[in-house]
């Protein structure tokens, strides 16, 4: 324990006591063993409004950037900041800024994370006016603003003093920070209590309890089915049985609360619990519960999570968590400048919008006496956290801000009542997916278990300085919800410092994912390039929807060079066409497909599946006796075109398909014939028992709860969900333990030529990256953002030309440009570190001089304590001190010393003698406009101390036993002299070891040159060559009439876009004139008894 957390700080107090003690060395050794590999100014990216980079060096950078004596910049709170002064002149907008946003302005926002927005005042019909977006002004000023985090980013690094200097702050916030691994801890821990017949707990569980038993928060973030239950158990048990905690409570999900409660006695028999679900709190049986819970000695309290949140806090408890809220906001306020009137202003509105926020928490009906702190619960533990998420979260981001729900906040307020009253042990949350759709998740996490530590980095609990530190935004321009106007809208783009991020998840993060686990589920079929995945099944694309994914290509282009009202085009909507279309083309116009659908394969693929498992025999999910009904069950996926009685949609079209050709219509199922929790449960009984063959679903209604693996013998994505989450839930519903099948099928349908291929791309990116983020592991130190909800321009356009190419142009373009500005901060990390080398090496002659100094001085050295003193001024002796004081202040005044200029030197020279050495004084002149008068023994090295004029003039006693104590001080002034030295060589060897290394990118950068210089030289020769024309497909027996051609304007004069349903009478399925070639046959044939699990 001793050699993980925190290094630098440990390292700092293991310094101060091997001073007193040598034997702390070895611990100084021990630490500097496992001290993180220190950063260097390449590796870090620095952005405007980052807690590492103080408000001096911002004021620094603007002022040197504008000329500008006047600029003032305050960082009052995390998150908050101020930038007065430099608003006028030419650098300042127009070089840096505009007109209408100067470069002061754009920093501030910058730095606050706020959107960058430029408004127009106009009156309307009726005179009243409003604000309105000037989207020209706006473009401008968000250029400038980028040219000015550009400019913030390579300044920051040019002066070699300030970068070593940041590096270092850096370090010591960011990367100080060493894990610990509690595989072995993990070894003596006993289980008393535990039923040995029923679990031996495995590795992972036994190393997550010690964590538990370790740390004041712990997240447990392992898959399905990795035992959380048995760690939350037994970790409560045993922290109990060593004292750690007292009374813990678990909160579970409403519909656990009897499963949960029946586990826990199950691995230990004799514990003694107490359950409560959201009947026992009610008003008028809520005063016994706690009355229970307070006065027995519970090995736990299990409570659903509406009865938790039904205990509420006292008022004053509460009262006390808004304070504390508030505090940072308040003492912002009160110690501002009142002149600046424009900043008292903006401060007061953040502090009304959060005592407002706070306040609707507190707004809720109550019962009086019956309290939380009652019941005498001193650790939490909660089940499903993710259902915690939306934890008030203030941001000028708007799509990262976070109204708040009030079971979260409840949750947060007690948390945070339990960290207020000492307790070293606080929370353990598990979930198997803290973060599901965007990276911004694990700001949340965090806050509810280590918010100390975004204390200790400057961070608070200000989301948008986290966002800083961590996050680089853009504003983009997107049509409104109701059509009818546009909106900038501000988004994450990228996240950068990742491994720092990181090393705060990692330590209170558990992450266990399926690879680690190895459980006891299906294996996936094998494919024919013998690896066991999902089986990509290309569909080839019709001539509409190749004619169709062109005009996407050319809308798209439209929209990226901004030819196009956002209003009557984007790529939100681009995309939107995109998917409907790569789905079924009758989402887009309503006439039958010349060719074989998605929907063909996939009935084509469910009904030879069907035939094949049709026999199957498997065993009951209730008695465990062979079942009677056999056969298998296939589930089907789609989010997109589910029921809908008033139109076409794929869900309909499927089941006629397979009913057409020979299941039976009563074993094709949807899950949205489930109205309630009742008859889903019907449902999915119906579906384990073997009555259904095939069951249709989308991944809300289908996913999380969904148990009907017991038959699962294939599962079919007809479309791509955004979120790598919806996958894994999809698939986690045949993936499972309890599923008969040793071996099952995942099926990807895919359109070629359509979106769909860079949509399960991009999933399996975002996948990736969350699997990285979970674990720890990414060896990159910036990630794209991974919630985006649309396709970029360049995506669609490299679609829709069927030229891949021009993808790999546009990702290159960006690589090079990434890896040629790493480049320059590696020069300029060079130059950094030759000035630090030098630096030292100075540094290292002053010091020595200095001691050689220093220990010539001492021996001269005259006692002056108590009756001893004795000290000569002006040629006067004087044994009182009090009379020194007098004649030094007499003599300043005689010298004319309160008249000297601002700007005035003065070395007055010798003034006086004490203990054996010469005093010495002179007017030393400060950049702020205050005169300092500097006193030294002569000739004595590090022997002078600074005051300021006044306070010289009105020295008195004071001012001689500064004197005096600086002649005492000698021999701790060549103490520190010789750690000086110590630590210049050790930055000269330091720098030296770094000095000259070669960019380690450089390989990366000539491959990407090289490589985006191919591109564009076969892009160059394909746009020189003729197209071929595309080979006619054979004429199909159509009844319809020629269709017009799709061209962009049609496409978008086409309403609806989703088809109209057929007549009853009108059922019969399309069949195509040609039938389908290639078929996977997928002959699954599970032999049931012999291979059930």
């Amino acid at each position: 324990a001793y050699l993980s957390g925190d290094i630098y700080e440990k390292l700092d107090a293991a310094r101060q006591r091997a001073e007193r003690d040598p034997e702390f060395a070895v611990n100084i050794t021990a630490l500097e063993q496992v001290k993180p590999e220190p950063l260097g100014a390449e590796d870090i990216t620095p952005r405007i409004g980052a807690v590492w980079i103080s408000a001096q060096i911002h004021q620094q950078f603007l002022t040197e950037l504008l000329q500008a004596r006047d600029v003032v910049v305050e960082n009052p709170v995390p998150g908050m900041w101020q930038v007065k002064g430099g608003r006028h002149g030419i650098r300042s907008t127009s070089e840096w800024g505009t007109e209408r946003r100067s470069a002061p302005v754009l920093l501030e926002a910058l730095a606050e994370q706020r959107p960058i927005l430029v408004y127009d005042t106009e009156k309307d019909v009726e005179g009243k006016e409003r604000q309105v977006l000037n989207p020209t002004e706006t473009a401008a000023a968000q250029e400038k603003a980028n040219q000015l985090q550009e400019r913030f980013a390579e300044w920051v690094w040019e002066d070699p003093e300030r970068a070593r200097t940041l590096v270092d702050g850096y370090n010591r916030r960011f990367a100080c920070i060493a894990l610990r691994d509690y595989t072995s801890a993990a070894d003596y821990l006993t289980f008393p209590g535990l039923a040995a017949n029923t679990i031996t707990l495995r590795p992972h569980q036994r190393a997550a309890v010690a964590r538990m038993v370790a740390e004041p928060s712990v997240g447990l973030f392992h898959e399905v089915g990795a035992g959380k239950t048995a760690e939350m158990v037994c970790g409560a048990m045993e922290m109990r049985r060593m004292g750690l905690i007292n009374k813990p409570v678990v909160s579970v999900p409403n519909h656990m609360l009897e499963q949960f409660s029946r586990e826990w006695l199950q691995l230990y028999p004799n514990a003694k619990i107490l359950t409560a679900s959201s009947q026992d709190v009610t008003r008028d049986r809520r005063r016994a519960f706690v009355a229970r819970a307070a006065a027995n000695e519970w090995d736990a309290i299990i409570m659903t999570h509406s009865a938790f949140e039904r205990v509420p806090l006292r008022v004053d408890t509460e009262r006390e968590y808004r304070d504390r809220q508030l505090d940072g906001l308040r003492a912002a306020l009160e110690g501002a400048d009142k002149d600046d009137r424009i900043s008292v202003k903006r401060m007061q509105r953040a502090l009304t919008m959060a005592e407002e926020r706070l306040k609707k928490l507190a707004d809720k009906p109550r019962d009086s006496g019956i309290n939380f702190e009652d019941t005498g619960i001193d650790y939490v533990i909660v089940d499903e956290a993710h259902l915690f998420k939306n934890l008030a979260t203030p941001s000028n981001i708007r799509d990262a801000a976070i109204t708040g729900s009030e079971r979260a906040s409840d949750l947060h307020m007690k948390l945070e009542y339990l960290r207020s009253t000492g307790r070293k042990r606080i929370v353990t949350a598990a979930t198997a997916t803290p973060i599901s759709n965007s990276i911004t998740e694990a700001y949340v996490m965090q806050r509810y278990l280590r918010p100390d530590l975004f204390y200790a980095a400057g961070i608070g609990e200000s989301f948008d300085a986290w966002a800083a530190t961590f996050g680089e935004t853009v504003t983009q321009m997107e049509m409104s919800p109701t059509g009818a106007s546009f909106r900038m809208k501000t988004r994450f783009a990228k996240f950068q410092n990742v491994p720092e991020m990181l090393r705060m998840w990692s330590t209170f993060a558990d992450v266990k994912a399926a690879e680690d686990l190895k459980l006891p589920v299906p294996d996936i079929r094998i494919r024919d390039d013998g690896n066991r995945a999902p089986l990509t099944r290309g569909v080839a694309p019709s001539s509409e929807l190749v004619a169709f994914v062109k005009t996407l290509g050319e809308r798209a282009e439209m929209i990226a060079s901004g030819s196009v009202d956002p209003r009557e085009d984007n790529m939100l909507s681009v995309t939107s066409d995109g998917r409907k279309a790569a789905l079924d083309m009758r989402l887009i116009v309503s006439d039958d497909p010349s060719g074989p659908t998605k929907v063909d394969v996939a009935a084509d693929m469910i009904f030879r599946t069907w035939e094949n498992t049709r026999d199957t025999e498997y065993l009951d999910t209730v008695t465990g006796e062979p079942s009677p009904i056999k056969g298998a069950m296939q589930l089907v996926f789609s989010d997109l075109s589910t029921p809908n009685k008033e139109r076409w949609n794929v869900y309909e079209e499927l089941r006629t398909q397979l009913i057409y050709r020979g299941m039976p219509a009563e074993g094709i199922r949807f899950i949205h014939e489930a109205r309630n929790d009742l008859e889903k449960g019907r449902l999915f009984a119906a579906a384990r028992a073997g009555h259904i063959s095939v069951l249709l679903g989308s991944t809300e209604r289908m996913g999380v709860g969904t148990n009907v693996q017991a038959r699962a013998i294939a599962l079919y994505h007809l479309d791509c969900p955004w979120r790598p989450s919806d996958i894994a839930q999809r698939e986690g519903r045949i993936l499972r333990q309890g599923n008969q099948n040793e071996e099952v099928a995942i099926v990807r349908l895919v359109t070629e030529r359509s979106f769909d291929s860079y949509m399960w791309q991009g999933v399996e990116r975002k996948a990736k990256f969350i699997s990285q983020v979970m674990r720890g592991r990414l060896d990159v130190r910036e990630i794209e953002e991974i919630d985006s909800a649309s396709l970029t321009a360049a995506e669609a356009k490299a679609i829709s030309s069927g030229n891949p190419l021009l993808l790999d142009q546009a990702n290159l373009q960006s690589e090079v440009t990434r890896l040629r500005r790493l480049e320059r901060a590696h020069q300029n990390n060079e130059r950094m570190l030759e000035y630090t080398r030098s630096q030292a090496v100075q540094d290292a002659a002053r010091a020595a001089d200095d001691i050689e100094g220093i220990r010539a001085a001492i021996p001269n050295m005259i006692d002056t304590t108590a009756e001893k003193f004795r000290i000569t001024i002006q040629g006067r002796f004087y044994d009182s001190r009090s009379d020194a004081g007098h004649a030094l202040m007499g003599w300043a005044r005689q010298a004319n010393m309160q008249y000297a200029g601002r700007h005035q030197v003065q070395d007055y020279g010798v003034i006086g003698r004490i203990g054996g050495f010469d005093i010495s004084c002179e007017l030393v002149p400060e950049m702020a406009g205050d005169v300092l008068v500097r006193t030294s023994l002569h000739g004595v090295p590090r022997g002078s101390f600074t005051v300021t004029r006044d306070s010289f003039l009105q020295g008195g006693v004071g001012l001689i036993q500064r004197i005096e104590n600086r002649m005492a001080a000698l021999p701790k002034l060549l103490t520190e002299a010789e750690q000086d030295l110590a630590r210049a060589e050790q930055t000269r060897q330091d720098a030296e070891q770094r000095l000259g290394q070669p960019f380690k990118h450089a390989l990366a950068l000539s491959a990407a040159e090289a490589d985006l210089e191919k591109v564009e030289k076969k892009i160059a020769v394909m746009q020189r060559q003729t197209p071929e024309e595309p080979t006619p497909e054979p004429e199909r027996v159509s009844a319809s009439p020629p269709r017009p051609e799709l061209t962009v304007e049609a496409v978008r004069a086409y309403q609806p876009r989703g088809g109209v349903r057929s007549e009853p009478d009108q059922q019969r399925p399309h069949t195509p004139a040609a039938a389908p070639s290639a078929f996977d046959p997928m002959p699954l044939r599970p032999s049931g008894l012999q291979i059930g699990r």
